[in-house]
């Protein structure tokens, strides 16, 4: 969904040009609700700097995997280029997943042995057999030995080379990437914002200077700006955006795959009129806009 914007100042360094599509909720992270409001710069700066890790939160992580029955394709879009650990039979072993498929990361082991992604386990069992010096119809029966063997079980390629074709069971997501910046919720906030107070986003008031400076720099002040992160019981197939209201000063929520959620305060603020509330059904790619009035709690 594209929310129409009809000035041509970015929201953030306050330039005039060419503004491109902005999602407020990070596109990383299935986000489909879009503004033009910001400039490339900006756009690009907010992506790269701040959004960039955001599906790497550990959090984050769990609901994919969760939510993956429900959300198929998110699911694997999500799960491209992330860390997971092999659980089976054998030794435990990281990779990442790559087109849908788990590439074992290379890795000594404390008793010498290695383990290798099975294509190039074969280049460097060739390059061994080699440095034995054993002869090339040696080296293709060994390297056909290990072709045909069956998972789990070990194999004698020469005197000195053994292999085992480990099988993997299941695997568990490496939960060792970095929480979402606060900054990431305070953009979807702010820019949230601006969808309900139009042209007065531009103003120069000390708290949306200070929120455009955060923006800008990655530097929050506390004293107009705070982020509380927050979990509901359990995770569910949508993101969605409110504005609270003044209590007293404006609170935004955004909740991400129905679990995690962010509570951004910015203190020093207060907005009035009525309140608005976004949802996205992620099962079903549905969007849906209500009003709520400015004194509902």
């Amino acid at each position: 969904m594209e929310i129409p914007w009809p000035f041509e100042r970015c929201i953030v360094c306050l330039k005039t040009g060419t503004l491109t599509l902005e999602h407020l909720i990070p596109e990383a992270l299935g986000g489909d609700l879009t503004c033009r409001f910001v400039c490339n710069a900006c756009n690009s700066h907010l992506g790269h700097r701040h959004e960039g890790n955001a599906k790497r939160d550990p959090t984050v992580r769990l609901l994919v995997e969760q939510l993956g029955a429900e959300l198929p394709k998110l699911s694997l879009l999500l799960r491209e280029g992330q860390n997971y650990f092999t659980t089976g039979p054998g030794p435990r072993a990281r990779g990442s997943m790559k087109k849908g498929s788990l590439v074992v990361h290379g890795a000594k082991l404390n008793d010498g042995s290695l383990i290798q992604h099975t294509p190039l386990a074969e280049r460097t069992i060739l390059k061994l057999l080699s440095q034995e010096g054993l002869s090339p119809t040696e080296i293709a029966q060994a390297v056909a030995r290990f072709q045909a063997a069956p998972e789990d079980t070990r194999v004698s390629l020469s005197p000195t080379i053994e292999v085992v074709k480990w099988s993997i069971s299941a695997l568990q997501p490496a939960l060792d990437g970095p929480l979402m910046k606060a900054l990431v919720p305070v953009k979807t906030a702010y820019e949230y914002l601006a969808l309900h107070v139009g042209p007065s986003i531009y103003e120069e008031s000390p708290p949306l200077q200070a929120i455009r400076h955060a923006l800008q720099t990655g530097v929050i002040r506390i004293d107009f700006i705070s982020v509380d992160r927050l979990h509901a019981p359990a995770a569910k197939p949508f993101h969605g955006l409110l504005f609270e209201g003044n209590r007293p000063h404006a609170q935004f929520q955004v909740r991400l795959f129905g679990k995690l959620a962010f509570r951004v305060h910015f203190h020093r603020l207060s907005v009035g009129g009525p309140r608005g509330m976004y949802t996205h059904d992620l099962a079903n790619n549905f969007e849906s806009v209500s009003a709520l009035p400015s004194d509902d709690a």
